[in-house]
């Protein structure tokens, strides 16, 4: 019998159901009955495919997900929901209540063919928190290096315009941004960079 895994389950590469993409999709509506689906694709292929009927019937709120998890079962889970006004002080924010641990929680984690709050989870980190020293490191003076290259490389694009009317255009300003960003903490990261080569 294989021994279980001991990697740790990474949240945010799990599948997540959002209290936002319902309110979103239009389901949340108080007294109103909604039926719809809502799905996960991987490999081009329907990985989780799941009928949401929302119950919003004032004090009694819910939404009722119907699917076949990963065994070919056939699952009907309720989670109920609470709401708090917004403090934009334009409508609710919906909360779903977690079934399994009852906290309040606007993201549902599908883990073990159910979704959760993760606080179910006894192995779960975030990717971050398992990333090594040196790349947390990197990623602290320069968080995302794909998009800095494409920011860096923009001026040399046609077209490309760093005046408009006589004033600094919002892309040449991100641009001088990020290139101070880049050159002031180059020393560091080629330090970084130096270290790990030694390793």
């Amino acid at each position: 019998m294989p021994r279980p895994s001991r990697q740790p389950i990474l949240i945010d590469q799990e599948k997540t159901l959002t209290s936002g993409y319902l309110s979103k999709m239009g389901y949340l509506k108080l007294n109103h009955r909604i039926e719809g689906y809502t799905g996960w694709v991987s490999n081009k292929t329907m990985d989780l495919d799941i009928r949401i009927n929302s119950i919003m019937e004032e004090g009694d709120e819910r939404v009722i997900l119907n699917y076949y998890d990963f065994n070919s079962e056939k699952v009907e889970q309720v989670i109920y929901l609470t709401s708090k006004p917004s403090n934009l002080g334009n409508g609710s924010v919906w909360f779903f209540i977690c079934p399994f641990s009852g906290k309040r929680c606007r993201n549902l984690i599908f883990i073990n063919n159910r979704f959760m709050h993760r606080s179910n989870l006894l192995n779960a980190m975030y990717s971050k928190q398992v990333e090594s020293k040196y790349w947390r490191k990197m990623f602290q003076l320069q968080s995302n290096i794909p998009e800095t290259e494409r920011i860096l490389n923009e001026p040399r694009s046609k077209h490309y315009k760093k005046y408009y009317n006589g004033k600094i255009t919002k892309r040449f300003k991100k641009y001088l941004e990020t290139l101070k960003k880049w050159n002031d903490n180059r020393a560091e990261r080629m330090e970084l960079i130096n270290q790990k080569v030694k390793l």
